[in-house]
């Protein structure tokens, strides 16, 4: 609207008469009107042919007074009457409303956003008038802790930041001293170096797994950087929007769910070691934490509908992939009869990453000629959800990955329920050794993977990092790494099963589910009589 009401000032027929500015006697100027509200006037062409020239003109250099041409009402009326153009020619402003989730322009004139067309297109990028959500001015109390946290950092470290190194350094000192001393923290350094180059897997499968787990590492200790877990000068925290508990509850569960994953990552890859019980509960418990308190954060996240609805797609992730990680640890020796229950309440996120993945798909589904066939019935939801998607490489990749790996994992969901811990797992324990043995870390290496693609998602909307980059790694962590965690076994042992859970031994006996149900049900009702 903007832009169209300078357009029409442009296509105005210009007046019959010299613009210039009106030069006033010196005493008339500094009395009636400043010299920064003068502006350009009408004059007469014979006022502008008494403009002093060649001698003349040197003389009112030299300081000799110019003669008055206009009398101090006369340039005071003219002021105003300019004024009063200038203003009826400007867009009229009213209260900032909406802001435009693409490119931040902040929608602030007098007629009312929602009596806007449904043609309305964004002046500064042509975004659609339903990309446009509604402007939460700052607080005037985060713009003085901006600044006030700017000069402290100009006169020097802050006590916070005192703090901060202060704690670095201790537990750097206690991971020494837990290792014997300097000497022993050394030696153990080394070690880990020798099993790093020793462990490494032998032709493809070596480069593949080392290229992806380099990514991961880097890309969680860059994470760790920039969260607010770790503050300045160690880290490089992002702006904290909301600092509410449950928001504070979401950082804390973040930075130490990235955390054990990348350490569960790091024992497998280099001691090709699996991590325990108590790893495990804390781990999970942390990502599921996580998943569960992003909602309030939406409400302030400035994002495009697709941008809010993909980083809800991988919160479903996160937490279904608990589901999984409880089934692979089902099959240990010492699991506990109930572990096989406690995997029933992950259907719901497993079902909604089904549906939240589909969503995606009927989004991109082009329309039909007619434009009321029964495809463009059922999508229609969806593409009102999600908003206009291109598809780009990047898009279709994200899109047609995710909806196999949903698919995937409900029907991976779907055979445990079925078979049971013992049944389920039998291919693996018995053909598969490379499997059976990474099932402990597969789950938790998944959650992390998507865990960081959406705090990466995170940084390019908020212009923190380039969106470009955030898209591709988004695709490499989010659509193609949980696919290489899937076939984690088949890098260090390209002769197993692609998918051994899928593949059924003829002389062994499964049960159904009804008696997979009952034999888990007995034992957990001896367990509790016990």
């Amino acid at each position: 609207m903007a832009l169209a009401a300078m357009s029409a000032t442009r296509r105005a027929p210009a007046p019959a008469v010299v613009a210039r500015r009106v030069t006033t006697p010196r005493a008339t100027r500094a009395a009636a009107v400043p010299p920064a509200r003068v502006r350009c006037v009408r004059t007469s062409a014979a006022a502008s042919a008494a403009k002093p020239k060649g001698a003349r003109a040197k003389r009112f250099r030299d300081g000799r007074p110019r003669p008055a041409r206009s009398s101090s009402s006369e340039t005071s009326s003219s002021t105003v009457a300019v004024d009063d153009a200038a203003a009826a020619t400007k867009p009229k402003t009213a209260a900032a409303t909406h802001v435009c989730e693409e490119c931040g322009y902040i929608y602030a004139l007098e007629t009312p956003f929602d009596a806007l067309g449904a043609d309305f297109e964004c002046p500064q990028c042509r975004a659609p008038k339903d990309r446009f959500s509604e402007y939460v001015p700052p607080k005037p109390d985060a713009a003085a802790a901006a600044a006030k946290a700017k000069t402290n950092a100009s006169d020097g470290m802050s006590a916070r930041e005192i703090g901060t190194v202060t704690a670095f350094v201790a537990l750097l000192g206690a991971a020494v001293a837990s290792a014997g001393g300097p000497a022993g923290a050394a030696r153990e350094v080394a070690r880990a170096g020798e099993l790093l180059v020793a462990n490494h897997l032998p032709g493809v499968g070596g480069v593949v797994e080392d290229s992806f787990l380099g990514l991961l590492a880097a890309c969680t200790v860059y994470s760790l950087w920039r969260s607010s877990l770790i503050p300045a000068p160690v880290g490089n925290p992002i702006a904290r929007k909301s600092r509410t508990r449950a928001s504070w509850l979401h950082v804390v569960s973040g930075g130490g769910a990235l955390v054990t994953g990348l350490y569960g990552v790091a024992l497998e890859r280099v001691y090709r070691e699996s991590p325990g019980w108590t790893w495990m509960w804390v781990s999970s418990a942390l990502f599921l934490t996580n998943a569960l308190t992003y909602s309030p954060l939406m409400q302030i996240f400035k994002a495009s509908k697709e941008g809010k609805y993909a980083m809800k797609l991988g919160y479903s992730f996160v937490a279904s992939f608990q589901g999984v990680v409880f089934i692979a640890w089902s099959a240990q020796p010492d699991a506990p009869a109930w572990m096989y229950w406690s995997v029933m309440p992950f259907w719901y996120f497993s079902i909604a990453k089904l549906w939240e993945s589909t969503e995606f798909v009927l989004a991109l589904t082009p329309e039909s000629a007619s434009g009321d066939s029964f495809q463009d019935m059922i999508s229609a939801g969806s593409k009102r959800r999600l908003g206009k998607m291109t598809p780009d490489a990047a898009t279709l990749t994200y899109v047609s990955l995710n909806a196999f790996a949903a698919i995937f994992d409900n029907c991976y969901m779907a055979l445990y329920t079925a078979l049971g811990p013992e049944a389920f797992w039998h291919t693996s324990r018995v053909f598969n050794d490379s499997d059976f043995h990474l099932r402990l870390v597969k789950g938790t290496t998944g959650s992390l993977t998507v865990a960081l693609l959406i705090f990466i998602s995170t940084l390019g909307w908020r212009k923190q990092m380039s969106m470009d980059l955030a898209i591709w790694l988004n695709v490499i962590l989010g659509s193609v790494g949980p696919w290489i965690v899937l076939f984690w076994h088949k890098l260090e042992d390209p002769t197993e099963d692609w998918f051994p859970q899928f593949v059924f031994d003829p002389g062994y006996d499964y049960h159904p589910l009804w008696q997979t149900a009952s034999a888990v049900g007995d034992s957990v009702s001896g367990l509790i009589g016990s």
